[in-house]
């Protein structure tokens, strides 16, 4: 199984160019329509070049991370974990989906 790292959090609209195909395909996948706005975390598949996105309006739980990521056989890091919780707490403190 693979480890995934959270390299950052990024506005769709902010998207480097690099990871935009990551974020169309994935969102694609989950036939999910992503708001300009919406911030995206992304993790990379570490060891490869592959990203995968957390659109963090569409989860809300850090369970549910843990599900999308062992269909591509991956699991999050200690590190990336804390800081995806720590996120998602503050999106629902704030109130938001």
């Amino acid at each position: 199984m693979q480890s995934a790292h959270l390299v950052g959090v990024y506005g769709v609209g902010e998207m480097p160019e690099e990871l935009n195909g990551f974020v169309r395909f994935q969102a694609y996948h989950l036939k999910y329509v992503p708001k300009k706005e919406e911030r995206v975390a992304m993790l990379q598949i570490m060891g490869t070049t592959s990203y995968f996105p957390i659109f963090i309006d569409n989860i809300m739980s850090i369970e549910e991370v843990e599900r999308q990521l062992l269909d591509v056989d991956a699991r999050l890091d200690e590190v990336s974990r804390t800081s995806l919780v720590r996120i998602l707490q503050e999106k629902l403190n704030k109130g938001g989906p």
